[in-house]
């Protein structure tokens, strides 16, 4: 019978496995705390509407968070953009092995990780321009992610009058 390989290796907590988790405890207080500051910037007639046309508790929930699911996307965008950014934390569990593995239980090395470990160390100039030039990778993949999700979430907020009443009204009847 054939392992799956991405669950294969020893689980010693030094790989991409505990760096994720690691990352999703960091990202998350940051995230649910902006979310929490949208959900609470829901204006209270907007809850007072949806109770008045006979919505339950639950559809008045829904009616806020379809009001405010700009800004819940915002959130986890940034907090995406803050685990993107995120390098110290990555590379102290991650391992630094250079070695391409399709197991999570391995031990990996990032693009930020090498820069991190190995820029001090750059005494060839071919050896300093291959480190800069994984930087500007990073910098061009950050930039890529921050214009995604900005146009995503322009484009959420930019629907037309009559698709966001009748998304409204979906979101109450259902």
């Amino acid at each position: 019978m054939k392992t799956i390989p991405l669950f294969t290796g020893p689980p010693i907590g030094v790989g991409m496995l505990s760096a994720a988790i690691i990352l999703a405890i960091m990202v998350i207080p940051f995230t649910s705390s902006v979310a929490r500051e949208v959900l609470k910037a829901v204006p209270q007639a907007q809850r007072e509407g949806a109770y008045a046309l006979g919505a339950t508790r639950w559809e008045a929930i829904r009616m806020a968070l379809f009001y405010a699911r700009t800004g819940i996307i915002g959130a986890v965008m940034l907090g995406f953009g803050r685990a993107l950014g995120e390098t110290m934390a990555v590379t102290m569990v991650i391992g630094n092995t250079p070695r391409i593995s399709l197991s999570l239980f391995a031990p990996q090395y990032t693009m930020a990780a090498v820069l991190a470990n190995e820029f001090a160390e750059a005494g060839d100039d071919l050896y300093l321009h291959a480190l800069v030039e994984i930087g500007f990778v990073l910098f061009i993949i950050t930039l890529i992610v921050n214009i995604g999700s900005r146009v995503f979430i322009w484009s959420l907020g930019r629907q037309p009058r009559s698709a966001r009443v009748a998304d409204a009204a979906a979101a109450t009847a259902a």
